[in-house]
């Protein structure tokens, strides 16, 4: 176990996917500002916001262990990062096209392909599997940068 509390995989975790979910929440109300929140095709920007966090957890706990970040815990760092990240935002979202915006949801549903058949749940479920999804390949991704044996290589080491 850690000894340093503040800085547990789930401490971090959880605190880089509230903070995921509140820049994701900022852009989106960035984007609602401008007249942009249609434009579906912006939501990419997500995954750069999504990316940016994890890098951000897994980068904190590396510089706390140094070169003692296993693969694995990095990996689980990353994906609690996201998902905690991820279902909070999924769960506002659901919040915002049922009791806020429900004019919103006509919005999403003209302009998906499948948007007759969706609900603001299963929009909310879509965002949650996007999301993970997207936060496995992110973290795999970063991971490969971050592995000791890319890092050995690197340093000399």
């Amino acid at each position: 176990m850690e000894t340093n509390s503040k800085n547990t995989i789930e401490r971090l975790g959880v605190k880089y996917g509230v903070l995921m979910t509140l820049a994701l929440v900022g852009y989106f109300l960035l984007m609602k500002a401008v007249n942009l929140e249609q434009n579906l095709e912006l939501r990419v920007f997500n995954l750069i916001i999504l990316s940016s966090f994890v890098l951000m957890a897994i980068d904190k706990y590396k510089k706390k262990k140094g070169l003692h970040l296993t693969y694995l815990k990095g990996v689980g760092l990353g994906l609690l990062t996201s998902v905690v990240g991820v279902f909070v935002f999924a769960t506002l979202v659901l919040l915002y096209v049922t009791i806020l915006d429900p004019a919103f949801m006509e919005i999403i549903k003209q302009n998906e392909p499948f948007g007759s058949y969706l609900n603001p749940l299963l929009v909310s479920i879509a965002i949650l599997i996007e999301g993970t999804a997207s936060g496995f390949i992110a973290t795999f991704a970063i991971m490969q940068y971050y592995k000791v044996s890319h890092l050995v290589s690197i340093h000399g080491e």
